[in-house]
């Protein structure tokens, strides 16, 4: 991806990054149901699910396309990941703070982890955006 900028750190971050977002997108399609049943919550909460999934599939092709093309001109994308990054940790973080039935420490600290990657990414193509 920043074969071109000799920036492999960064490549390997995003790559980490994309692959996460590949298997949310595939976890979330493919048991969303049965986990808001887990979870309890009124299956009326499907479509909202199916967003989530979507806003992941968006994410991850977005991420694969600048593997392709380079991330020249992505800048307006590169800074909503960013901002949705940094909102699934605040999200998982207010969860945790209300005592939800579904918060589970394990995905804040795996979303923290990958919340980092993505941010030691764009800090180092940050100036090529």
């Amino acid at each position: 991806m920043f074969k071109k900028y000799n920036d492999t750190p960064a490549a390997i971050a995003m790559g980490l990054v994309t692959i996460f977002y590949i298997i949310q997108v595939i976890l979330t399609a493919s048991t969303g149901e049965t986990w808001l049943e887990d979870a309890g919550i009124d299956p009326a909460a499907l479509p909202l699910l199916y967003w989530l999934c979507f806003i992941f599939a968006t994410f991850a092709i977005g991420l694969i396309l600048t593997f392709v093309k380079g991330p020249d001109g992505q800048s307006i994308f590169f800074n909503v990941m960013l901002i949705g990054q940094i909102g699934f940790v605040i999200g998982n973080l207010i969860e945790i703070a209300c005592d939800a039935t579904t918060a589970d420490p394990f995905f804040l600290v795996l979303t923290i982890i990958f919340a980092a990657l993505y941010v030691f990414g764009y800090f180092r193509i940050r100036s090529r955006l």
